[in-house]
């Protein structure tokens, strides 16, 4: 049984950071993607990380995530497993 895009994203970041680009793929419409991916932020499972390395603030998580599903302004925002995703899946 396939794992939930969640699960699968949280795994996944196990191998090291991913852009969202990648993540996107791992979900089945833009919907759902932002949904996961806010998801997961809000639970403190990943971090959100600007291109150069900087942590998103909360305020604009949803401007980085939606970017995907509407013409691209930002690039290469990636996400970053925490310690509380790790023993989520493990």
């Amino acid at each position: 049984m396939p794992l939930q895009p969640e699960l699968e994203t949280l795994d996944q970041l196990l191998g090291g950071d991913l852009s969202l680009t990648i993540i996107r793929t791992l979900y089945p419409s833009d919907i759902t993607f932002v949904q996961g991916v806010l998801g997961l932020l809000f639970s403190g499972d990943v971090r959100l990380l600007s291109p150069d390395g900087n942590d998103v603030p909360e305020w604009q998580w949803r401007k980085f995530v939606t970017q995907l599903v509407a013409p691209p302004t930002i690039n290469n925002p990636h996400l970053r497993i925490t310690d509380r995703g790790v023993r989520r899946i493990k």
